[in-house]
């Protein structure tokens, strides 16, 4: 075999190895941007139902008016802190009616953290809450739904648009 038709072969080769290599991370490429739409589709559709939800629970409802005089009177067996399945409570009486969906945490699809305030205000946030919001349980309780803002990366929108899907902070 001459030196010509070494580099020749060596050439072929090195084109060979860089077009697998080229399909393998095109490949990779197409099926991650398939998953995180797909994650992306199911969170836009959790997001419309935890909204209907928030709003069928409303800040004058049964549900919220219980899980409001739980936290404000609790007994030996029930004492929940500052936070219940759909209420949080803040020092100065304001309160959010929430929903949480748990993200990923190598931070491909975010949390996403939906209430209605008291204050008539919808927020959202995509900070870490954790499943069953144990991430806020063991926390001082806030003075004010403001203050529950600053703290948790909260944002206002509409109650309804899809502005709340965006990433918010930690």
């Amino acid at each position: 075999m001459t030196a010509h038709s070494q580099s020749r072969a060596i050439r072929r080769n090195l084109l060979l190895w860089l077009g697998i290599s080229s399909l393998i991370v095109i490949v990779f490429a197409v099926c991650v941007a398939v998953v995180k739409h797909r994650d992306e589709h199911a969170r836009k559709l959790w997001k419309d139902a935890a909204l209907v939800r928030i709003a069928e629970t409303s800040l004058t409802g049964e549900v919220v008016r219980t899980e409001i005089d739980q936290l404000k009177h609790p007994t030996p067996n029930l004492d929940l802190g500052w936070t219940h399945e759909h209420v949080l409570l803040m020092t100065n009486g304001e309160f959010l009616v929430f929903a949480f969906r748990h993200g990923i945490n190598d931070g491909f699809i975010d949390h996403l953290f939906i209430a209605h305030g008291s204050d008539g205000r919808w927020y959202y946030s995509t900070y870490h809450f954790c499943n069953q919001m144990a991430a806020v349980i063991t926390d001082e309780q806030p003075g004010s739904i403001a203050e529950f803002a600053r703290r948790y990366c909260l944002r206002e929108f509409d109650g309804k648009s899809d502005i709340c899907l965006q990433h918010t902070g930690p």
